[in-house]
């Protein structure tokens, strides 16, 4: 079941269309931009911007980790197209319980200095939030909207996915907004479908986006992963990756993404098709790294070991400019395959990253968990654990985090309690405590160290703070096995 509700999750955020009805959509006009404090970069004026430039909002968060991961791509962005009249502002609200706040968001921006290269806004009042985040039904962040040079919103979605793409073409003035907003409308529908477990009227809508978009690569992998995991229509899944294949086979993403939905359906018939898709990948690009990754995980994923090494160390070497895409590749390195032979490729890889982005906790994150659970190298790990809590102290998400993991992770738990304690103190204390999702891990933490009375105590206050009903049960439960005081 577990399992079940993970693949729908992530099937759901894949796509940007609301799940349910929404009044701002794409190839709407843009709403006002009505911000309180311009924290970096000039005031922009949306209505002054038509008929003159691109602007990019986008919407993010001093304590979501994701955000934060974003920043350098961002930049990235505004460099790119800083002569083609392109805008990208950073728009954050108020959140008092998660200590979101004007001054944060001022220590945090200046700290990132020209790391967070463009223009940055607060939302004091939630207006913006409401005018443009609520009104198109988008609940995660980060989230971009694209508004064209006539001020109308071109797209919407993660600013790692599809951003780049959109963004050019936006610029070019070769941009089919309309065609988007059907696709937007689709994705909407086939969000709603996913979440009423409905997978059948899902491909449904899939395949009509499919008819407007043959390139469209994202609804292909998820019709294959509908068909090969939620309806076990193997021979149906095989047919639609060999189809994908055939209408994506001039976009290395497109071919790369159809060969890791197909290296995870674990049969030799979608290996040899992933085949297929990986040496097409590389024939159009041979010098692009997520092409050799696509390449390794399925060299690892079929038992060629000496040949997946010899990938990965390819692999490494064209990643070097990329702190981001070093860390990911660690992680894969880092899993089962091959062996466990990659591990010294895996931490080679993760130093990469550090090197190039010195006490980036999302990097040393990484590092920690390839020391613990791979190297098992006990003393290495809480070392690097206790320079990630120095590192991360304003994200409380990512502390919180990494001290859950560490509490429940059957790798970990036990053995880094007063690790995971450090670091849910301080998640606790930058977020102002708040923040019963924090304060519920400060209690697991409190217990599993020994502070029994200070963990059911906790217990009480996350329970009186929470605000998901659906979470409460958990809770009540975690009290009673605190005031019972057993393990």
């Amino acid at each position: 079941m577990k399992r079940f509700l993970l693949l729908v999750a992530a099937m759901t955020i894949s796509l940007t269309g609301p799940a349910g009805a929404a009044d701002l959509s794409v190839g709407d006009p843009a709403p006002a931009l009505t911000v309180t404090d311009w924290v970096k970069g000039s005031p922009v004026d949306l209505a002054s911007a038509k008929g003159k430039g691109v602007v990019v909002l986008e919407f993010w968060a001093t304590w979501c980790s994701p955000c934060i991961r974003s920043i350098p791509h961002l930049t990235e962005l505004q460099h790119r197209y800083a002569n083609r009249g392109v805008t990208i502002v950073g728009v954050t609200d108020h959140d008092e319980e998660k200590n979101n706040t004007l001054e944060t968001v001022r220590e945090f921006v200046t700290k990132k200095g020209a790391k967070m290269d463009y223009t940055v806004a607060f939302d004091k009042e939630g207006n913006v939030d409401k005018a443009f985040m609520e009104a198109a039904g988008q609940e995660g962040i980060p989230t971009a909207f694209v508004i064209d040079r006539s001020g109308r919103i071109a797209w919407i979605g993660h600013p790692q996915d599809g951003l780049d793409d959109v963004l050019e073409d936006v610029v070019a003035g070769t941009y089919d907004i309309e065609l988007a907003r059907q696709i937007f409308g689709l994705e909407g529908k086939i969000n709603e479908a996913l979440q009423g477990g409905d997978f059948e009227k899902a491909i449904e809508y899939a395949d009509q986006i499919i008819a407007l978009k043959p390139t469209n690569s994202g609804v292909w992998s998820l019709k294959f992963r509908l068909q090969a995991f939620m309806l076990d229509d193997r021979d149906q899944a095989l047919a639609t990756a060999e189809r994908a294949i055939a209408a994506l086979t001039d976009s290395v993403s497109g071919l790369v993404g159809i060969s890791h939905a197909l290296i995870g359906a674990e049969e030799p018939r979608f290996h040899k098709l992933a085949g297929r898709s990986v040496e097409r990948a590389l024939a159009l690009a041979p010098d692009d790294p997520e092409a050799f990754s696509a390449q390794y995980s399925l060299l690892a994923a079929t038992g060629r070991d000496d040949e997946a090494l010899r990938v990965a160390n390819r692999t490494i070497a064209l990643m070097k400019g990329d702190p981001t895409g070093l860390a990911e590749f660690a992680r894969t390195l880092s899993s089962p395959d091959p062996k466990n032979k990659c591990n010294d490729l895996a931490l080679r890889a993760v130093e990469l990253a550090i090197n190039a982005e010195p006490g980036e906790p999302y990097h040393l994150q990484t590092k920690f968990d390839i020391l613990a659970t791979c190297k098992q190298d006990r003393k290495a790990a809480e070392n690097i654990g206790r320079y990630l809590i120095e590192q991360a102290a304003d994200d409380s998400a990512l502390l919180n985090g990494f001290a859950w993991d560490l509490l429940t992770n059957e790798a970990t738990a036990g053995k880094y309690n007063a690790l995971a304690l450090a670091a849910a103190e301080k998640a606790n204390q930058v977020s102002g405590g708040k923040d019963w999702m924090i304060i519920d891990t400060l209690a697991l933490a409190k217990f599993e160290n020994g502070a029994v009375k200070e963990a059911v105590e906790l217990e009480k206050k996350a329970i009186e703070l929470c605000t998901n009903e659906k979470a409460l049960p958990s809770l009540k439960e975690a009290l009673e096995r605190f005031e019972s005081g057993k393990e």
